[in-house]
């Protein structure tokens, strides 16, 4: 009897407590795939910014360049093309009372020429002045990324019977550079386009 009850106040011995090595490697597995997923949503979300902050920087400085042109053509007092003579305005279409470009031409407020040109190897636009009284001429880039650029020109007869500019028109697409592509969602940067007329402020 005495044998019985001291058997039953053995303490009796406990498992070992810890994982086993099935249980690690399962916990390592989910750890490895939840770093895996977290770091893929992080990089998307990375690379996302930087697409939308390159889209937002080309189609703010795309809206300064065009409004920067659109004054010009304002202001100005005298433009161009305005007729389909080849030796005179290359890659000019005459149709009807408008004509198309890759080019705007035109006489600032100080008497300066100035050609906007649209550089479609190198894709850009560009800004090329000739200074009152002078036949040196001084260009600059305007923007880089120009995929394409069109400048459309009514005209109209003035009271003397000459061609004058009466809307300018000019339609500019950009795109974003190349580092804002998102590899991971297979994306490329989606182009930027901007049409905006005028016309001179002076009509006669």
């Amino acid at each position: 009897m005495s044998t019985t009850i001291d058997n039953l106040r053995r303490p009796r011995p406990r498992r070992a407590a810890g994982l086993s090595l099935v249980e690690l490697l399962v916990a390592l597995a989910i750890t490895a795939m939840l770093l895996t997923a977290t770091m893929v949503a992080l990089d998307a979300s990375f690379k996302a910014y930087a697409d939308i902050a390159e889209q937002s920087s080309a189609q703010a400085s795309t809206r300064l360049v065009t409004q920067r042109l659109l004054q010009l053509i304002r202001t100005s007092t005298a433009q161009g093309p305005l007729d389909n003579d080849t030796t005179v305005t290359p890659n000019a279409v005459l149709s009807g009372t408008t004509i198309t470009s890759p080019y705007v031409e035109l006489i600032d407020s100080k008497g300066n020429l100035v050609r906007v040109e649209h550089r479609a190897a190198s894709k850009e636009l560009w800004l090329v002045t000739t200074p009152l009284g002078t036949t040196t001429a001084q260009a600059q880039p305007l923007m880089s990324g120009v995929t394409a650029a069109t400048f459309t020109n009514r005209r109209r007869q003035d009271d003397s019977g000459l061609w004058v500019l009466e809307r300018s028109t000019m339609d500019v697409t950009v795109m974003p550079g190349a580092d804002a592509t998102m590899s991971i969602e297979n994306r490329t940067p989606q182009p930027i386009r901007i049409i905006a007329s005028t016309v001179p402020r002076k009509l006669n």
